[in-house]
């Protein structure tokens, strides 16, 4: 009786465990996602004082101390930048707020168009590309290689789960096997 007890208990807690993970990262989800509206908003209401010059966000900067360290000088700016790029429904209803804070950034700073924003926000999240693999997809060039036609055949062409694990579908032939390395020594 109490071996079924037992196996009922550890079935419980795993079920419990689950529950406590899946809800946990909605909550981060939810959280990272009005945070990036708040600092969209904080952009916005930068930008119009744009004429006041650096001095205005550096005071701002410094009467923001109080809630944390978030509104330093530079994060303000990049504030202002990306409420200069996106529209408020890019950002709150489309995907620009369901990736991280820093990879947005990462993705507004080196990027060239607004079209190439575009394209590497919504790749990190259908692909779950985290900061690194998106840095590493910038510096292949993965967006203009995404405007060209590849001469590659169909099955890789169309093979995402290349991208999902960060490997570009026009080096396939020079980086799976690093990949497929990198994963064994991992073991």
């Amino acid at each position: 009786m109490n071996e079924l007890i037992e196996k009922d208990y550890i079935f419980d807690l795993q079920k419990i465990k689950d529950t406590i993970k899946n809800n946990q990262n909605k909550a981060m989800v939810i959280v990272n996602s009005q945070m990036i509206i708040t600092y969209y908003q904080i952009g916005t209401i930068i930008n119009q004082r744009k004429k006041w010059g650096n001095k205005y966000i550096e005071r701002l900067s410094n009467d923001l101390k109080e809630y944390g360290k978030g509104y330093s000088v530079q994060n303000l700016k990049y504030m202002s930048q990306v409420a200069k790029e996106f529209s408020f429904k890019e950002i709150s209803h489309q995907l620009g707020c369901q990736i991280p804070w820093r990879t947005l950034i990462e993705i507004v700073s080196k990027s060239k168009s607004h079209e190439e924003m575009l394209y590497y926000i919504n790749a990190t999240h259908k692909y779950g590309w985290s900061r690194s693999m998106v840095l590493n997809q910038i510096a292949m060039k993965s967006y203009e290689r995404s405007l060209i036609e590849p001469n590659t055949s169909r099955a890789v062409k169309n093979d995402d789960s290349l991208m999902k694990l960060g490997i570009s579908k026009y080096k396939i032939i020079e980086e799976l096997p690093e990949y497929l390395e990198k994963k064994l020594n991992e073991k």
